[in-house]
């Protein structure tokens, strides 16, 4: 039976701020992450908005809480703006496709791969040549995650939070590699999703279990103080000096340097 490799681990890697002169070009490696601190785009809510179009705004319109409409408006009209960068398209001629898992993808621009997550007060987005996914979470006081240990992880992986020192952090680690992996993937989650790999190291995973004949990789990133990230993507032995991580401006003369420049 085919296997895919799978390598799992941890990555150090520094956000740092976006230039408003950076250059929007793919290399077939480079793996682009862009945080964005939501409560620092509040107040140009009104300025995104008009980049969404009349399905979006129905979307938003369905959020109850006016916080997660405006969240949903920043984070949807961002992912637009980075798009339209890559691919030269204008914003407003930017409609995103979803496959049968509700992934999102561009049918005009199929090589553009790309991914977004969102948790309380950040939004992640991810860009790449490669098939990618991400996941971040906020690492919750609240949260009562025991119940769900058994339906998620396999025994291997509920010993290893059990036996660690921080076992929310632990917990929130696999979870979120199991879900930028079945992102990555297209696949969402399902009742294969407890016999995911998530823990360090190389693995061997069969055909039948992922629907997919490639090799990929996985890493555990911090993005902040309580919340915790993980990137999935295409490939073995990359060179990790192509994943790059950017903070993105939280004004407009900044965002719009982002649109293509007319001709």
């Amino acid at each position: 039976m085919k296997k895919s490799k799978l390598f799992v681990s941890f990555l150090t890697i520094k956000s740092i701020p976006l230039s408003p002169d950076n250059e929007y070009h793919l290399n077939a490696n480079n793996i682009i992450i862009y945080n964005i601190y939501l409560p620092d785009f509040l107040n140009l809510q009104s300025y995104l908005y008009p980049f969404l179009n009349s399905i979006e705004i129905k979307k938003a319109q369905r959020f109850y809480k006016e916080i997660d409409r405006n969240r949903f408006i920043i984070y949807r009209a961002i992912l637009k703006l980075l798009l339209g960068a890559y691919t030269r398209l204008d914003v407003k001629n930017i409609y995103l496709d979803y496959d049968f898992n509700k992934k999102p993808y561009l049918a005009s621009h199929p090589w553009l791969h790309f991914n977004i997550s969102h948790s309380e007060n950040f939004a992640s987005i991810a860009i790449s040549r490669k098939k990618v996914g991400i996941d971040i979470e906020y690492l919750s006081e609240d949260f009562k995650y025991s119940s769900l240990l058994p339906d998620v992880f396999d025994d291997s992986e509920r010993v290893i939070i059990q036996n660690s020192n921080d076992k929310k952090k632990t917990f929130y680690m696999l979870w979120t590699r199991k879900e930028a992996f079945v992102k990555a993937l297209g696949k969402g989650i399902d009742e294969d999703f407890k016999y995911i790999p998530c823990s360090d190291g190389q693995h061997y995973v069969d055909f039948n279990l992922i629907k997919n004949s490639q090799n990929w990789q996985v890493y555990t990133f911090d993005l902040a103080d309580y919340y915790l990230g993980a990137i999935a993507f295409e490939g073995l032995a990359s060179n990790l000096n192509n994943i790059e991580m950017y903070n993105m401006p939280n004004n407009m003369k900044d965002l719009l340097r982002m649109k293509p420049r007319q001709s």
